[in-house]
């Protein structure tokens, strides 16, 4: 039985699969089975831990986890549990449940139809779980891609409960988790780091967005808290958490649609600092044309005397020195080299060994 679950994001899975991923977290048979199935514990020990999935104070699907003797589950494990049940719950929801709990109601947020992302706002701000003053917060919190989802859930569901501030999870989408909460400072994402070490869970990055006046529903804020993630996991000045309002130029950089093949049309000049066997003439362009090419910063930058600086500016490709003679091609040239470095740490292009 394959289900579509947009509820959290996830790409589909059916309940053999979120079984699967269960047993990897607690290393026992699990078997899920949706209420009126039948009986599915004959693989199973005698005696297993049967777990109620319950919607609206219903049942509808009963996991059962083997026990042959093994311990009780430790805390760890029974969130594991727990997160598996949020799947299940998601999946079998799309046959056609329509809960009104607050879990459903934040999975709404992010859903697929917009008309559903709106009346769930709608409503959520109706609770007072979120609010338009800017003191709503999304955090994208990007994992990396060995965490199974039910470890993923569990995780986000643990940061629901934290104090002073909780986190709510309301989504998982393209290997990071989504979460809304209110505004805080810099010490809850090292609550998120420290809580993810525990778990031996790796965090590739944390980005946040709140959503911008106006708006109806918080996909806005989601899209942008998800590119700051990516960004700090693939930058180091951002790494490892950044607002979508500290990004800049890096925001529009990372939402171009052109690729490297385009980077000859874009700067001809950044193609050949590119081209060059190793990096030392791209690194003394780009950090020229960031300091607005004042030469004492530069060098000061670079490590350089002055007279150095003015004799490799002389040296570069004519390409190169026609586009630091002309306004827009300059401008063409500044972007494309911090377009290079982006590709470079995303891994779409092959970084330039430096010079020795």
């Amino acid at each position: 039985m394959t289900i579509s679950d947009t509820t959290t994001g996830t790409a589909s899975l059916d309940l053999s699969e979120i079984a699967l991923q269960l047993e990897a977290s607690l290393h026992r048979r699990v078997l899920i089975r949706p209420t009126g199935f039948g009986r599915a514990v004959d693989a199973l020990s005698v005696s297993p831990l049967r777990v109620p999935v319950q919607e609206r104070g219903a049942e509808v699907a009963l996991i059962l986890i083997d026990q042959d003797g093994r311990p009780p589950l430790t805390a760890d494990e029974f969130e594991a549990v727990d997160a598996a049940s949020a799947l299940v719950r998601s999946a079998l929801r799309r046959r056609g449940f329509s809960p009104g709990d607050r879990e459903s109601l934040l999975g709404d947020l992010l859903d697929a139809d917009e008309s559903v992302r709106r009346d769930a706002y709608s409503r959520a701000l109706q609770q007072r779980w979120v609010h338009r003053d800017g003191s709503t917060v999304v955090r994208a919190v990007l994992i990396d891609a060995t965490v199974t989802d039910i470890d993923r859930i569990a995780f986000g569901r643990h940061l629901g409960h934290l104090r002073p501030a909780p986190a709510y999870l309301v989504a998982l989408e393209g290997g990071a988790i989504l979460l809304v909460g209110p505004t805080t400072d810099a010490d809850f994402d090292e609550e998120l780091r420290r809580e993810a070490e525990r778990r031996r869970m790796r965090i590739l990055g944390i980005g946040s967005a709140s959503p911008a006046a106006g708006a109806t529903d918080l996909r806005g804020a989601a899209d942008e808290a998800t590119i700051a993630a990516s960004l700090a996991a693939a930058l180091p000045q951002f790494h490892p958490s950044v607002d979508a309002s500290e990004l800049g130029l890096w925001r529009l950089l990372a939402s171009t649609s052109a690729g490297p093949e385009a980077l000859r049309t874009i700067s001809p000049a950044a193609d050949v600092l590119y081209s060059q066997p190793d990096d030392s003439q791209r690194l003394t362009i780009e950090t020229y044309l960031d300091v607005g090419a004042n030469v004492v910063a530069a060098c000061r930058i670079l490590f350089l005397h002055r007279t150095t600086l003015y004799y490799r500016l002389e040296r570069m490709p004519s390409v190169v020195k026609d586009a630091l003679d002309d306004g827009v091609k300059r401008s063409s040239l500044h972007l494309a080299l911090k377009l290079i470095r982006l590709w470079e740490s995303t891994g779409r292009l092959r970084p330039r060994l430096p010079s020795t």
